[in-house]
């Protein structure tokens, strides 16, 4: 039954239980994440003796995620958003499989491939914003993505301390290695998100509104990047993302190096992550009042700031500072270039077009993830700061031009 032909009250039930199951699966997403940042990270270097290893699993995992994003947000617009999801979350179980053999085995080659379905299936599984953009209508879309995102720190800040006690318990009761033992939390995470997706009834895509139908006419990347606000989008959400994760790849080590232990790194992180998902919903609230183009400007302006803050002294604490304003500012970023793909596309080709943002956001993650190690194992954690700031200048350039005459509705018809 399409959208149109529901009731108002039966939708608006539909709508709220599909957000809050999305949202739980999300939540369960973002806690796989610091495994791979935290524990993964350290154990590159522990595998290889180099800090760029980590860099290089970081990139692995991003670039998979970019194919992920791409493929099958494309699939999703013909097969519907859920089953694009559930392959997602199934992907991120066996990447964590593998991640738990390749660690055991003290192997580093075995890791990077355990990164590779890991990445696709989050890629995947990260566009359960999709599905939230497709059933709320433009004015109030900034603000459900939001909270979707929200529901994610939860995971994403519960997770680190989650992982720095499994690391204790294990080793001290049971003698477990503690590069070892957290990736089992993947998979159990991974089959939670599972259990959310095959919940939610009916498809998302069948209560799509605004934008014209679900099996309307579709307009690929190359038609989609004339537009000037999908361009904005995509290079605020690149940038942004290529510099949040160039520092947050290597938080783990530059505070391990200064002696910070398990606690300290997953404090370090926590903070962190409050700042990219914890304000999410006034982030969205703000978008849908002030417009996209203020908090795209917004999230750039105050990365360029909090990056070389976490570098004035090498404390946990001032790491953690400077992450936290990496990761609000990253939160304009990614929820700001959501919003607008989303409404400047239609629900037949909206999978296609967040697919392509992510991928080339996943791609400029890549990079960034190789670069920060790379910049932190050459020269220092400032020069690498230094370099995010001046990375993200260009953000403010192409996203200040643009003209939005109300909150997601831009003039001449966003072309340019």
């Amino acid at each position: 039954m399409r959208a149109e032909q529901r009731s108002s009250g039966d939708r608006a039930r539909l709508v709220r239980r599909t957000t809050v199951l999305l949202a739980v699966a999300q939540g369960l997403l973002y806690a796989t994440l610091p495994i791979l940042l935290a524990v993964g990270s350290l154990a590159a270097e522990d595998f290889t003796g180099r800090a760029t290893a980590a860099g290089v699993l970081a990139a692995t995992y991003f670039a998979s995620a970019a194919v992920g994003a791409f493929v099958i947000g494309r699939w999703m617009d013909r097969a519907g958003r859920r089953r694009g999801l559930m392959l997602g979350y199934a992907l991120v179980a066996v990447g964590g499989v593998v991640a738990i053999a390749g660690s055991a085995a003290g192997s580093f080659a075995a890791l990077e491939v355990s990164a590779i379905p890991f990445g696709i299936g989050a890629g995947a599984a990260l566009l359960g914003r999709l599905a939230v953009a497709d059933i709320y209508p433009p004015e109030r879309r900034g603000r459900a993505v939001g909270l979707l995102l929200a529901a994610s720190t939860v995971g994403a800040v519960g997770s680190p301390p989650l992982i720095a006690l499994v690391q204790r318990v294990g080793e001290d009761a049971f003698g477990f290695d503690p590069l070892v033992t957290p990736w089992g939390l993947v998979p159990l995470f991974a089959l939670g998100g599972m259990v959310c997706v095959f919940a939610v009834r009916p498809d998302p895509r069948e209560l799509a509104v605004g934008g014209g139908p679900a099996d309307g006419p579709r307009r690929g990347p190359r038609t989609l990047l004339r537009l000037r606000p999908f361009r904005a989008a995509v290079v605020a959400g690149s940038i942004g993302q290529a510099a949040m994760i160039a520092v947050m790849s290597v938080a783990a080590l530059v505070v391990h190096d200064h002696g910070g232990g398990g606690f300290a790194i997953s404090g370090t992180l926590s903070l962190h992550f409050v700042g990219m998902f914890a304000f999410m919903p006034l982030v969205g609230l703000a978008l849908d009042r002030w417009g996209r183009r203020r908090g795209l400007l917004v999230g750039a302006a105050l990365s360029i700031v909090g990056a070389p803050v976490g570098s004035l002294a090498p404390e946990p604490w001032v790491v953690a500072v400077g992450l936290f304003l990496v990761g609000l500012g990253w939160a304009f970023a990614y929820l700001g270039a959501t919003t607008v793909v989303s409404d400047i596309t239609s629900p037949a080709e909206r999978g296609g077009a967040l697919g392509f943002t992510d991928l080339l956001v996943s791609a400029a993650s890549a990079v960034g993830g190789l670069g920060g190690g790379v910049l932190l194992d050459i020269a220092s954690f400032r020069s690498l700061t230094i370099v995010v700031a001046v990375a993200l200048v260009p953000v403010l350039l192409v996203v200040a031009p643009l003209r939005e005459s109300a909150p997601g509705e831009f003039a001449p018809a966003g072309s340019g």
